[in-house]
């Protein structure tokens, strides 16, 4: 069993990276696992078996359950939370102040840097470094942007050092430096002349929300048609019944097909004109094609090669946390970066079912261990959550 001092002198004076998937925001944002299908909501995008106008009504759902989900632009008050989203505001806060501990303990014999790349379009890794920057002024907090009035995103932006000397001294010193990178884009970005502007108002955000409010009214104004089919499909996409209806154990995709079916035969066009617009949306959908828009293709390329060129270093950890590699390029990156004898990779799986996907996914190798470990009895019941990775990087049991 790798306790967490162990862990700790394992990474210490080690250059290390994050990759950080959708698993860290459950509870706040709904999990993508669609249990009575034994897959994954992304999977549903990419199959086959629904056509386009289908897939239509699917992105959005998926936009309405998920995506409108992660632009959260302050902490809830206590009495607005739930008792599932109080410990992720919590963990993502305590994530965030244990990296800034253990950068402090570091030397000064290489910068003091840790990178976190995130798929998640969500806004919870900002919110958590916007209530710790007053806590740890001597730290600099780099999410990829620069300006003032407006900020824009660079892959240029995370190749900075920043250092403090002292008023008397004139010493130097490395301050440290939490580079977060968004791999698959932020519901925070739009393009603006060919650069990526963030934006906590993002105006094409703001046109998907109420387009799909539009045609959610549109859809429950349709009741009492006297269609059978027609009003079970208006009750299971209606505002207040759908995440209930999505998650239904006794769901199945026969049902689901049949429900697309009737709701697009009253609201195609409005379902195409909304799929026009969300394409222009700055995200990574879970699709073969990635970006509509080069400038932001040329951004994702850009990130993944920043993630290739960090697991090539030396003395070198990754820790992957809440990400099932879905995305192949990130997938075939780590897979190719296994053969670096100097990189060793943590991979920090929720169940041992999840290992053993991840497993089937990267092979098996000396470089990777996974924790906890299920084949220990001590630990076979042990989950692999946010408040395990925290407790391994904080120094407890």
């Amino acid at each position: 069993m790798l306790n967490s001092s162990d862990f700790l002198d394992e990474i210490n004076g080690k250059n290390i990276s994050f990759l950080i998937g959708s698993g860290a925001s459950v509870g706040v944002i709904p999990t993508l696992w669609m249990k009575p299908f034994s897959q994954s909501f992304e999977e549903l995008l990419t199959s086959e078996e629904y056509n386009e106008e289908q897939k239509n009504v699917l992105y959005y759902l998926w936009f309405n359950l998920w995506i409108r989900e992660t632009q959260i632009l302050k902490i809830p008050n206590k009495k607005e939370l739930d008792e599932k989203q109080k410990p992720v505001f919590r963990n993502y806060e305590r994530f965030i102040a244990n990296l800034v501990t253990i950068l402090n303990h570091e030397g000064f014999d290489k910068p003091k840097r840790i990178n976190i790349f995130t798929t998640n379009y969500d806004t919870l890794f900002e919110l958590a470094f916007d209530k710790l920057a007053s806590e740890n002024r001597l730290t600099f907090f780099n999410d990829g942007s620069r300006g003032f009035l407006k900020k824009y995103v660079s892959s240029e932006n995370y190749y900075i050092t920043a250092a403090h000397s002292g008023i008397t001294d004139g010493f130097r010193r490395s301050i440290p430096t939490i580079n977060l990178v968004k791999l698959h884009g932020s519901v925070t970005w739009k393009k603006n002349n060919n650069m990526i502007e963030m934006s906590l108002t993002n105006d094409i955000f703001k046109k998907l929300r109420e387009k799909a409010d539009k045609i959610n009214e549109s859809i429950v104004n349709k009741k009492g048609s006297g269609n059978f089919a027609l009003e079970q499909a208006i009750d299971f996409f209606a505002k207040e019944n759908i995440e209930q209806s999505i998650f239904r154990d006794n769901l199945s995709e026969d049902e689901l097909k049949d429900h697309i079916n009737e709701i697009n035969s009253i609201a195609k066009t409005e379902m195409g004109e909304f799929k026009a617009l969300y394409d222009s949306l700055p995200i990574v959908s879970p699709t073969k094609r990635k970006f509509s828009e080069t400038v932001f293709e040329q951004h994702y390329y850009q990130m993944l090669r920043m993630l290739s060129f960090e697991l090539e270093k030396t003395k070198n950890i990754l820790i992957v946390f809440g990400f099932s590699f879905a995305d192949e390029h990130i997938l075939e990156i780590v897979r190719r970066s296994m053969v670096n004898p100097h990189l060793k990779i943590y991979v920090i799986a929720y169940d041992k079912e999840s290992k053993e996907k991840i497993e089937k996914a990267l092979g098996k190798g000396t470089s990777i261990e996974f924790l906890p470990n299920f084949e220990s009895k001590e630990e076979s019941e042990v989950k692999g959550n946010f408040e395990f990775l925290n407790n391994l990087l904080g120094g407890k049991k």
